[in-house]
């Protein structure tokens, strides 16, 4: 997992996503929002969350976004994922 990890930190600051720092937690900052990601096992997925305030991203209200299949091979999932941030995140 954490090639995929690398990998979709790569393509999140190819598309101008900033690391910030919101109490002692990593996540990315991109016009006003925050997001991160989790791989939830169960599903064999990343899945995106969000937090549309600094507010919403300090208190740990995030949204659930769309999820990304391991099962779809780290090319594709970083395709998708990509072509997804660009389309409803940027």
């Amino acid at each position: 997992m954490n090639k995929i990890s690398i990998k979709i930190d790569n393509a999140l600051k190819e598309l101008g996503f900033e690391i910030v720092e919101i109490d002692g937690k990593e996540l990315y900052h991109h016009k006003g929002s925050y997001y991160k990601f989790t791989y939830i096992n169960d599903f064999k997925a990343y899945v995106i969350e969000y937090a549309n305030s600094y507010e919403e991203a300090k208190n740990n209200v995030f949204e659930d976004g769309d999820t990304y299949s391991i099962d779809l091979g780290e090319n594709e999932l970083i395709e998708k994922l990509k072509a997804d941030l660009i389309k409803y995140y940027c």
